[in-house]
């Protein structure tokens, strides 16, 4: 699978073209450090199992070159070390290192590994979901585009909103502490790093993506463009005349002109 240049983000990783077109270029380069975030020498959680080890997020990009250490021994990839990764979920087993194929009960696996907060998946919901709300908010009735066929100009106005619901997450899960481990906040520091701005940063992210999809979407022609009305058969008779020569106009601005050699 083809990746952004100079990353290991994946491109052209969802079915639908226009997902992918909107994905690649407009969100990802405004996503680009949280689609790619490190996480180095995480303790892993052993699975009840006894084999496999989970880390805190899933979605690890897959071109990423894993550091994987058990009990501070750096494994190799395979037969004897660790085997077995679920990408997605983020998980992995080890094999036969020290004594015996399971896991003892003080043994520790920490792990460095890059990951996609934003998945395509995700991303795709979230333009699922703007387009609904383009389809129903600006002047004019409601429409109902969908992702694949609503009009390319719609392109900035729903990655803004969608980019905007990025930011509400983000800040969800900041409230929720999940994100700990990206911001280097641990449970001693967590009440300073409230006011370190970064819930702050955020906000102005989401608030100036909102008003720049407001701004578009207070256009009174933005769904219904420079169009105009169908001609009328008045019209028609004005310009065109009844009889030879169009002499006789029955409607319009000339109706009841007289032609004399002077006109």
């Amino acid at each position: 699978m083809s990746v952004f240049p100079g990353t290991n983000i994946p491109t052209n990783a969802s079915s639908r073209a226009r997902v992918n077109e909107i994905v690649d270029n407009i969100l990802t380069p405004r996503l680009m450090e949280f689609r790619q975030l490190e996480v180095r020498d995480e303790r892993f959680t052993l699975l009840p199992d006894n084999i496999s080890w989970k880390a805190t997020f899933g979605n690890w990009l897959q071109g990423y070159d894993l550091a994987i250490r058990k009990n501070g021994k750096r494994l190799p990839s395979g037969p004897g070390g660790y085997n077995w990764v679920n990408w997605t979920k983020g998980t992995l087993e080890t094999g036969v290192v020290d004594v015996g194929p399971d896991n003892r009960p003080r043994d520790t696996v920490e792990g460095t590994y890059q990951f996609d907060y934003f998945s395509v998946d995700v991303l795709e919901g979230f333009l699922i979901m703007s387009v609904d709300v383009v389809n129903t908010s600006a002047s004019g009735p409601p429409t109902s585009y969908t992702i694949d066929n609503m009009p390319a100009y719609w392109n900035g106005v729903v990655s803004d909103l969608a980019f905007a619901v990025c930011m509400e997450r983000l800040i969800l899960d900041y409230d929720l502490w999940k994100p700990r481990t990206i911001f280097v906040i641990g449970p001693s520091n967590f009440e300073e790093a409230s006011d370190s701005g970064v819930v702050s940063q955020l906000e102005t992210l989401k608030t100036n993506a909102e008003e720049r999809a407001n701004r578009t979407l207070e256009n009174e022609k933005f769904k219904s463009g420079n169009y105009l009305s169908a001609p009328t058969g008045i019209y028609y008779a004005a310009v065109q005349g009844v009889g030879g020569y169009g002499r006789g106009c029955v409607g319009g601005k000339w109706r009841g002109l007289k032609v004399n050699d002077y006109v």
